[in-house]
């Protein structure tokens, strides 16, 4: 299939080009130019009207598949219907590469269980009828009975492809008090004190293990060639114990003081878009868009909410804070680097995957049309000058495995 997108602006890694055009082949991007391209009867052409051409959103960690499946404590949804549900949200929102952040956490917090992550595994073996990129970031508790165990048994699924250490026991990182992790859980999941109270003493119990069960999740995950992630760091003197591992990514450094360690030890930083869009954390932890004015973080994620991710791209790049193409780094290239990936995904390169978006201000973004593999996988209904929407279609070549940590 060979088709151009034509009279677009178009966010390359360096640079806009305004009234540009895009050759996509065999689902690649294929060159790239601007102004007039040659009229070729055999190339259908597209006119974009000066639309945004952005390359597909790639987000590393969002947990929004956990209140598809189960929107209320005890309620709980088919697999399958969550899958789909969130497939058209997030085209919706731009993103065509998830890694759903699902959590093996002793059923702590309701659907964070390892039930629900291998029926979630399993309903992606056999998934033909989503149109973005569905993969699994596996988040292990490392205070869970069965966190590790259970990454011993999906660790060579195709389908997982990061992997992050998590420590939510009270007293640090995101729950600097035992009252912050009551509350949360207490609001969550719906939990009784004493239910809470079992929680609490099961954590204070696996405190010993712990630089154990480290090891262990560091070395499954090299065995697998699995990037890992550290997860609410608040101190300086955490970050250099996961240099120390070797962990290259971390995400949501709850300090300054943490992020500008994790940065300067050369690990890729994650934030969370929602964290810049108010303006704070939900938590009361570091402000996003504090960190990123201090040019520690590298990557955002939409950790709960999809629809942040596009429009901080352009209240970055409106309020000056960054430059467009930088902006849109934050949730392309970035992420795609920090797991290996960028050689296939995150920028519109010639050779790259043709995994782009459509946008237009209106004033907000809207996504018009997203391509996957070259495949146009979501049209917004008012557009008539794009490509047909590809009902039922999902590109079976699969992603090769994860290159080597950054």
């Amino acid at each position: 299939m060979q088709f151009l997108l034509a009279n677009a602006t178009i966010v390359l890694p360096d640079r806009v080009v305004d009234s540009g055009w895009v050759l996509v082949e065999n689902g690649k991007i294929g060159s790239i130019g601007q102004g007039s391209y040659p009229q070729t009867p055999t190339v259908p052409q597209f006119d974009l009207s000066g639309s945004y051409l952005l390359p597909g959103l790639i987000d590393l960690h969002c947990d929004v598949i956990e209140k598809l499946v189960q929107p209320r404590p005890g309620v709980e949804i088919e697999v399958g219907i969550a899958l789909h549900a969130a497939d058209r949200l997030l085209l919706g929102c731009g993103v065509t590469c998830q890694f759903h952040a699902l959590s093996l956490d002793d059923a702590e917090f309701g659907v964070r269980s390892e039930r629900f992550v291998y029926d979630f595994l399993h309903r992606l073996s056999s998934e033909r009828h989503c149109g973005a990129r569905h993969l699994v970031h596996a988040r292990v508790e490392i205070s869970s009975d069965r966190g590790l165990v259970d990454l011993k048994t999906i660790a060579g699924h195709p389908f997982l492809r990061l992997v992050s250490i998590m420590d939510h026991s009270p007293g640090q990182g995101q729950y600097t008090t035992e009252a912050a992790f009551r509350a949360y859980v207490a609001q969550t999941t719906g939990r009784s004190a004493d239910e809470i109270d079992e929680i609490l003493a099961r954590k204070r119990a696996a405190q010993a293990d712990i630089p154990y069960r480290i090891d262990q999740v560091v070395r499954i995950a090299r065995d697998h060639g699995l990037p890992i992630a550290s997860h609410d760091d608040d101190t300086p003197e955490r970050i250099a114990r996961w240099a120390e591992y070797g962990v290259h990514i971390a995400e949501f450094p709850t300090t300054m003081s943490a992020a500008r360690a994790a940065h300067t030890s050369g690990m890729s930083v994650g934030m969370g878009a929602p964290n810049v869009l108010r303006g704070k954390s939900s938590g009361g932890n570091l402000s996003a868009l504090s960190a990123i004015e201090a040019g520690v973080v590298d990557w955002l994620c939409a950790d709960y909410y999809p629809a942040s991710l596009l429009p901080v791209i352009f209240r970055l790049a409106d309020r000056g804070t960054l430059s467009l193409p930088a902006a849109v780094a934050l949730v392309s290239y970035n992420p795609a680097r920090a797991v290996g990936l960028d050689h296939i995904i995150g920028s519109i390169q010639p050779g790259r995957s043709a995994d782009l978006i459509c946008v237009r201000l209106m004033p907000d973004p809207v996504v018009q049309q997203v391509f996957v593999a070259g495949i146009p996988v979501y049209t917004w209904a008012e557009q008539h000058n794009l490509l047909p929407f590809a009902h039922h279609h999902r590109s079976d070549k699969p992603l090769p495995p994860p290159g080597p940590n950054l």
